[in-house]
């Protein structure tokens, strides 16, 4: 009820009503996440390993993960997103984070669907031609999937693959932006990538390396070359990469899992 004073509104007490503190704010929104990189670095093990996590998979990435047993909704049409929203928007469901993979093919399946209609309204169009309103269209659909994920009461972790962009303009560690020959960044059209980076509090790049590792061997803990994935998340002029915390974290995480990075964020210290 609006507070007011004779006839008038009382801006005072709705302002002391709605101005708060983070400290204080009530209903904080569970954590947001964007997670890229190229084919098979990790990106749908990575998500797998949130708590009560629902994988909405569009491109059957944990078809190799039958042992782990993952509860996962396989996105074969872009329609079923919305049916997605609504059943996790009802709240009669036992999950607790929701993780979109990946968007690059969720974007692919909207323009099909885009073209579908368009080709259904105008016969004389060229069947399999993509026109450039088209991505206009399936990117502004992409905008309101991602606002309508984004007010659900539970963690969201979005993925997408990695593409080289030249000539692009990324913001470095002293927040000037820098121009840079090529830099790599989500594989999303530029207008959905922003929407989405503008909400998520990490922006990550998950990719592997050739190191060192230790590993078990016949009781004993040894050295030994290995593959390692790295979730790199500091400020770089080449990556689309960043995060909002009140610690500052590690240039990348390795081995990265869910609550690794939540802990990082939340205390600046790997989970003891």
């Amino acid at each position: 009820m609006v507070a007011t004073k004779g006839s008038r509104k009382d801006y005072d007490a709705i302002a002391k009503a709605k101005i708060t503190t983070p400290s204080e704010a009530k209903n904080k929104r569970p954590p947001r996440l964007l997670i890229y990189g190229r084919n098979k670095k990790g990106k749908t093990r990575f998500g797998m390993t949130a708590p009560d996590v629902l994988i909405v998979d569009a491109e059957h990435g944990t078809d190799q993960y039958e042992r782990q047993n993952p509860k996962v909704w396989h996105l074969d049409e872009w329609e079923e997103i919305d049916e997605v929203y609504k059943y996790l928007k009802g709240g009669r469901h036992p999950y607790k984070w929701v993780f979109l993979d990946t968007m690059t093919k969720i974007h692919n399946s909207s323009l099909n669907f885009v073209m579908r209609i368009e080709e259904e309204r105008d016969l004389t169009r060229q069947p399999g031609f993509v026109q450039q309103r088209d991505y206009g269209k399936a990117g502004e659909m992409i905008k309101s999937m991602v606002w309508n994920f984004h007010t659900l009461p539970m963690g969201v972790i979005y993925s997408a693959q990695e593409r080289m962009e030249r000539g692009s303009f990324v913001e470095d560690s002293d927040e000037d932006l820098e121009e840079t020959a090529a830099a790599i960044v989500p594989d999303l059209p530029k207008g959905a990538r922003s929407t989405l980076n503008s909400i998520v509090g990490v922006i990550g790049r998950i990719y592997t390396v050739k190191t060192e590792i230790k590993v078990r061997e016949g009781g004993e803990v040894v050295e030994k070359m290995g593959i390692q994935r790295r979730l790199w998340l500091e400020p770089h002029p080449a990556f689309d990469t960043g995060y909002r915390s009140d610690h500052v974290l590690p240039p990348y995480i390795a081995n990265p899992t869910v609550p690794k990075l939540l802990n990082y964020l939340s205390t600046g210290k790997a989970k003891p």
